[in-house]
C-alpha cells in the first residue's frame, strides 16, 4: 500500500468513525443501550449475564444485530488486512468471517472434539508439596442455584473452561464472572468478540469505534477475564486464533460441497421431456407445470398425443470422484490444525497406527500434545486470573493453593520410564562384580537412579565359633535314617 492509499484508508477511517459517532447520539438521546433502561436490561437477561454494568461490559454494547456476510478468499485476505492496519486495528471482519467458520459441520466436530479432550479431565486444588484439598474442589463443581436467577445446565467452571478454550479458537475471550450466587458464578458469559477491541482493551458501543469502556478498570477489572493468546507476526497483542488458518479450506471445503450438489442436480438426476400436441398456450403452460412438479405428485394426467420420457446422464466418468477426493484432503487438513493428525477425527479406536512395542501410535501422540497445550492454556488462566479474582471477592482459598489437571498416565507412563532405566543401571552394577571389575559406587547409583541405598550387615563369621566333638563312628545316611551306629 503506497502514500496514496494509505491516506485514503485514513480518510476513510475518519468518515466511518464520525458517522458512528452520529449514530451513538442518536440512540444515546433515545436511551437505547443505557443499563438503567428496561429493554437494555431485558436484551442482557435473555442473553445471559449479570445486570450490574460493572460486572458485565455487554451493558454498553448497543443493541445492534451483528451482521453475517458471504464469505470468500478475498474476504479473509481483507480480515487479516483489516486487523493489521497501522492506525485503526479492528478485528471485526475477521471474527465475521469465524462466524461461517464454526458453522461448517466438520470445524465444529473437531473443535469440540478438540475441546473435550481438556474438558473431560478431572482436576484438583494442591498445595506446593502436591496435597490434595477435595473441600476446595467443591468451589468449582457447585452447580446449584436457589434464587431462581437463572436455570443451568451446566457447571458455571465448565462454561468459563469452555470460554478459555475458545480463546485458542478465535484469538481471545472476555469473560465476565457476573454475579456471586451460593459461592458460584452462575451468570457468567462471554462479551461479543467484535465489539471487544484487544489492541484497545476496550469493549466499544459499535463495531469500528475507537473507543470504548476498558476491562482493566478498577471497577470493572475484579469482575472479567481477558484471555488471550500469543501473537505469531509481532503485529497486534494477541495471536488470530487457528480459526484463521483453517477459513481458507473450509471455505473452499463449503464451495466444493456446493459444486457437487450441482453436479449431482445436474449430471446424476433424471430430467423429464415431454411431448405434446396442444398448440394453446394456457395448456401448454399447464401440461409444463405438471411436468416440472411430477416428484410431488403421486399421479398426472395426460391427454392423447401426449408423452413423457425420462432421460438419465450416462458415460459421465470418473469426475465426480474428484469432489470427494477433494473434500477429504480439505477435511485432514483442518484435522491436522485442530488436531494434530489428519486421521484424528475418523480412525477406530484401538487401530490409531502402527504400534512400536508399548509406543502411543501418531495419532494418540498428537492429541496428548494438544490436550497437553490447551490444559497449559487452561492452568495459566484459573492460576492467574481466575482464583486471584475469587480470593480478592470473599472466596476462601489459601494463598498456597493452585489449580493442576490430573495426569495418572503420563505420572505412569514416566515411572515406567524411570524404573526401566533403573534397572538398566542395576544391569550394570551387576556385570561389573560378575566381571570382577568391582562394585558400583553407593553415591553414584543414589544419584543416578534416586534410590537411597541401605548398606547390609556383615556376614557372621563361624571360624572361631565353638563345635561339637564329632563321632566318628556315627554315620548318618539316606539308608540309615534312624541315625544307628554301624559296627
Amino acid at each position: 500500500m503506497d502514500g496514496q492509499d494509505e491516506r485514503k484508508n485514513i480518510i476513510y477511517n475518519i468518515e466511518l468513525m464520525s458517522w458512528i459517532g452520529d449514530q451513538y447520539k442518536n440512540l444515546k438521546a433515545r436511551n437505547y443501550y443505557f443499563p438503567t433502561s428496561q429493554q437494555s436490561n431485558d436484551i442482557i437477561r435473555s442473553t445471559g449475564g449479570s445486570k450490574d454494568p460493572k460486572k458485565n461490559l455487554a451493558h454498553f454494547i448497543a443493541p445492534i444485530q451483528f451482521q453475517r456476510l458471504r464469505q470468500d478468499i478475498r474476504t479473509w485476505r481483507e480480515a487479516i488486512s483489516e486487523a493489521e492496519n497501522a492506525y485503526f486495528p479492528h478485528r471485526v471482519k475477521m471474527q465475521r468471517l469465524f462466524q461461517d467458520t464454526i458453522v461448517n459441520g466438520h470445524v465444529r466436530a473437531a473443535m469440540t472434539k478438540r475441546k473435550n479432550l481438556t474438558l473431560l479431565r478431572d482436576f484438583e486444588l494442591v498445595d506446593q508439596k502436591g496435597k490434595e484439598y477435595p473441600e476446595l474442589k467443591l468451589l468449582f463443581k457447585n452447580n446449584t442455584d436457589t434464587s431462581g436467577v437463572v436455570e443451568q445446565t451446566s457447571s458455571w467452571f465448565d462454561s468459563y473452561v469452555n470460554y478459555v478454550l475458545d480463546a485458542a479458537a478465535f484469538g481471545y475471550s472476555l469473560i465476565s464472572l457476573g454475579d456471586i450466587i451460593n459461592n458460584s458464578f452462575p451468570l457468567l458469559s462471554l462479551i461479543k468478540r467484535w465489539n471487544v477491541s484487544p489492541d484497545r482493551m476496550t469493549v466499544s458501543a459499535f463495531v469500528y469505534a475507537l473507543t470504548g469502556e476498558r476491562w482493566d478498570d478498577p471497577d470493572k477489572k475484579d469482575w472479567h477475564i481477558y484471555v488471550s493468546t500469543p501473537t505469531d507476526v509481532g503485529s497486534s497483542p494477541c495471536g488470530y486464533g487457528y480459526l484463521y488458518t483453517i477459513a481458507p479450506y473450509e471455505i473452499l471445503l463449503r464451495n466444493n460441497l456446493g459444486y457437487n450438489a450441482d453436479f449431482n442436480e445436474v449430471f446424476n438426476q433424471p430430467y423429464r421431456i415431454g411431448k405434446s400436441s396442444k398448440t394453446e398456450e394456457r395448456e401448454r403452460k399447464i401440461f409444463f407445470d405438471d411436468l416440472r412438479t411430477m416428484g410431488q405428485m403421486p399421479a398426472i394426467l395426460l391427454d392423447v398425443g401426449d408423452e413423457i420420457d425420462f432421460k438419465e446422464s450416462k458415460n459421465v466418468g470418473s469426475s465426480f470422484q474428484s469432489y470427494s477426493n477433494f473434500e477429504l484432503r480439505l477435511m485432514r487438513l483442518i484435522n491436522k490444525i485442530v488436531l494434530g493428525h489428519a486421521d484424528a477425527m475418523d480412525s477406530i479406536p484401538g487401530n490409531l497406527g502402527s504400534q512400536q512395542g508399548d509406543e502411543k501410535s501418531p495419532i494418540s501422540q498428537a492429541l496428548d500434545q494438544v490436550q497437553t497445550v490447551d490444559g497449559k492454556l487452561v492452568e495459566s488462566s484459573i492460576n492467574s486470573q481466575l482464583i486471584p479474582r475469587m480470593r480478592k471477592l470473599g472466596f476462601k482459598i489459601p494463598l498456597n493453593i493452585h489449580f493442576e489437571y490430573k495426569n495418572d498416565s503420563e505420572k505412569m507412563e514416566q515411572r515406567e520410564k524411570e524404573d526401566e532405566n533403573n534397572l538398566k543401571t542395576v544391569q550394570v552394577a551387576v556385570q561389573m562384580m560378575s566381571a570382577g571389575i568391582g562394585t558400583m559406587d553407593k553415591d553414584y547409583f543414589t544419584e543416578r537412579t534416586g534410590i537411597p541405598i541401605t548398606e547390609l550387615p556383615p556376614p557372621v563369621s563361624t571360624q572361631n565359633s565353638p563345635t561339637e566333638p564329632v563321632d566318628k563312628e556315627k554315620v548318618i545316611t539316606k539308608n540309615n535314617p534312624n541315625n544307628t551306629i554301624k559296627k
